[in-house]
């Protein structure tokens, strides 16, 4: 009796749910029905028509070592059993979302997504927007050069395999972007009621409760250097006035924020706010 050869494919790990392509091979001859089976147990494909298809499509489940085999029979003539052909079936591989620099960010900010799969290689990364696929972006990492209040929501990865359109990976728990317009800076003076030249007064840059921020100071539209660059609170300077009149203090605020690829350190380009109002002292 001839004994066909069953072909399994994919032929690598697949995942619980995937679907299996078997291939029944019996020579050149025709007139064959096709007979399946998992283990010993017989596959019964879903229409009688199918019976005479060498093909088989099969959704896999469970974890472990998968044995699939096969027959032909023809009027009552049937074949001998096939060899088995063995896939593995193993744990769907999770997704997860990693965010720099923070799911925190305000407009005109840059951030990176980053999808990274527990096991396996070969991933194209599909990303998903409120549920929804996102741009046709198929690395692992998402980045955002300047965050507008559109880029707000949850996010979402998984990954596909990019030869076989059986595998997928399980969808990463959610990360939310949450975006907010750009904080409005202030300037608080502590000083008596009246100044005079030669006294100290004190300026505070306030920006909210955000943190990671340098300052950046002017007189009159001219840039300031404070003159105690070793005070600890970078949002507060000491400036000595030195001429009758009434001077305007602004400051502005800027971060630099850096994530890391490939294991490089890099930054986006600095995030600067608007200047403040001015704060004016009259100098008598």
């Amino acid at each position: 009796k001839p004994k066909p050869t069953v072909r399994v494919t994919p032929q690598s790990s697949v995942y619980p749910g995937d679907t299996v392509t078997l291939t029944c091979e019996v020579g050149q001859s025709t007139g064959w029905e096709f007979l399946w089976y998992s283990g010993y147990e017989e596959l019964q494909p879903p229409y009688p028509a199918d019976k005479h298809s060498h093909t088989f499509s099969v959704t896999v489940s469970g974890v472990g070592t998968v044995e699939y085999r096969c027959a032909a029979r023809r009027g009552t003539y049937t074949t001998q059993l096939s060899d088995p052909a063995k896939i593995t079936v193993t744990a769907r591989p999770k997704a997860t979302v990693r965010v720099q620099p923070a799911d925190r960010v305000l407009t005109g900010e840059g951030v990176t997504l980053t999808c990274g799969i527990e096991s396996g290689s070969g991933w194209q990364y599909q990303w998903y927007k409120d549920n929804y696929p996102g741009a046709a972006q198929m690395e692992n990492k998402y980045t955002i050069p300047r965050v507008a209040q559109s880029d707000k929501g949850v996010y979402t990865c998984r990954g596909t395999r990019s030869t076989e359109t059986c595998c997928y990976s399980e969808t990463s728990e959610a990360v939310t972007l949450t975006v907010s317009y750009t904080p409005t800076v202030t300037v608080r003076v502590t000083s008596q009621s009246s100044v005079y030249t030669g006294d100290t007064v004190t300026l505070t840059c306030e920006v909210g409760q955000s943190a990671g921020w340098s300052f950046l100071w002017y007189k009159d539209s001219q840039p300031l250097q404070s003159q105690y660059p070793a005070d600890k609170n970078p949002n507060t300077i000491s400036v000595t006035v030195s001429d009758v009149g009434t001077p305007r203090f602004t400051c502005a605020a800027y971060r630099q924020e850096y994530f890391t690829y490939n294991r490089y350190r890099s930054s986006y380009p600095p995030y600067y706010t608007e200047d403040s109002g001015p704060a004016v002292i009259t100098v008598t």
